[in-house]
């Protein structure tokens, strides 16, 4: 069987933290993703925030058209 063949699910909601990145990683290989907002808690409940190229103004606006988008139904 070639990986033609293979079929990659979109995300969901199930997916672990390293499964999420992962596919975030393969979405920017294929679709040339220019800028990223990454956010997540550490096992002792801290916020860890990385982002690429963009201030914390920038952020903040990724963040709300996110919020944008989870808020259709």
């Amino acid at each position: 069987m070639s990986l033609k063949n293979v079929v990659a699910l979109p995300a969901s909601a199930t997916m672990s933290a390293e499964q999420a990145l992962l596919s975030a990683l393969e979405f920017t290989r294929e679709n040339n993703l220019t800028d990223v907002l990454i956010a997540g808690y550490d096992a002792d409940g801290v916020l860890i925030v990385r982002s690429s190229r963009m201030t914390r103004a920038e952020a903040l606006f990724m963040l709300e058209k996110a919020k944008e988008w989870a808020m259709k139904p």
